[in-house]
C-alpha cells in the first residue's frame, strides 16, 4: 500500500475545538483531561486516514492557536505547503461569522496556496452544552456556507463515536486533497 502525505491547517476561533478534533482524530483524547488548554502558536498532530482508492494518508494537521492578532504575523509558515484547510468553530456560540471569514481568508490567500473549495471544510464541533442531544444554537451563515461544512456532535461519553463522525467529515476532505496534490503532481510533467 503506498503512502501519501498531505498537510492540513485547522484553524479558528479560541476555544472553538481546534485541538479537540485532532485530539480525536489521532486518538489521543485523554478520557478525564478535557479542559481548555489553549494553543500557543502551532500543535502538529500525524494521524493515518485512509485516501482514494484505499491508500494509507499520513496527514500533518497543524492546529494553529486561536489567538488571531498575536500569530497573525506567522500564518504564512504555518501555511507553507498546505495542502488544505479545516475552519472549526462553536456553533453554540453567536456571531462568529465574520471571524471564521478572516480565517478562511488569512490561510487561503497565502502566496503559494491554491485551494479549491473541496479543499476546505468547516467544522462545528457542537458540544452538547445546551442539554443531552440539544441542536446547535447558531449554524454558519454567511459565505462560509458555500464550502463543505459539517456540525459534529462531540461526545464526552462516547469519544470512539465521536472520532469516528469527526473522522467521516475529514476523510471527505482528505480524500479530495489527495486527489487535487495528484492531479498538480500529474500535471507538472504535462507543461
Amino acid at each position: 500500500m503506498s503512502t501519501n502525505s498531505v498537510k492540513i491547517c485547522v484553524v479558528g476561533p479560541r476555544e472553538g475545538g481546534k485541538t479537540l478534533l485532532c485530539k480525536l482524530l489521532a486518538g489521543t483524547l485523554p478520557e478525564h483531561d478535557r479542559g481548555y488548554h489553549p494553543t500557543k502558536g502551532l500543535r502538529i498532530q500525524e494521524v493515518e486516514r485512509i485516501g482514494p482508492g484505499g491508500i494509507a494518508v499520513n496527514v500533518q494537521l497543524r492546529d494553529c492557536s486561536g489567538d488571531f492578532d498575536a500569530y497573525a504575523t506567522c500564518f504564512p509558515a504555518m501555511a507553507l505547503d498546505m495542502d488544505g484547510l479545516i475552519v472549526v468553530y462553536d456553533p453554540d456560540e453567536e456571531g462568529k461569522e465574520a471571524e471564521l471569514e478572516r480565517w478562511h481568508e488569512s490561510f487561503s490567500t497565502v502566496e503559494g496556496v491554491r485551494l479549491d473549495s473541496k479543499q476546505v471544510l468547516v467544522v462545528g464541533i457542537h458540544r452538547g452544552r445546551g442539554g443531552e442531544g440539544a441542536p446547535p444554537k447558531f449554524p454558519i451563515t454567511g459565505k462560509l456556507t458555500k464550502l463543505p461544512n459539517a456540525v459534529v456532535e462531540v461526545s464526552g461519553d462516547d469519544v470512539a463515536g465521536s472520532a469516528r463522525r469527526v473522522g467521516v467529515e475529514v476523510d471527505r476532505c482528505v480524500q479530495h486533497v489527495v486527489t487535487k496534490k495528484r492531479e498538480l503532481e500529474e500535471n507538472k510533467f504535462l507543461g
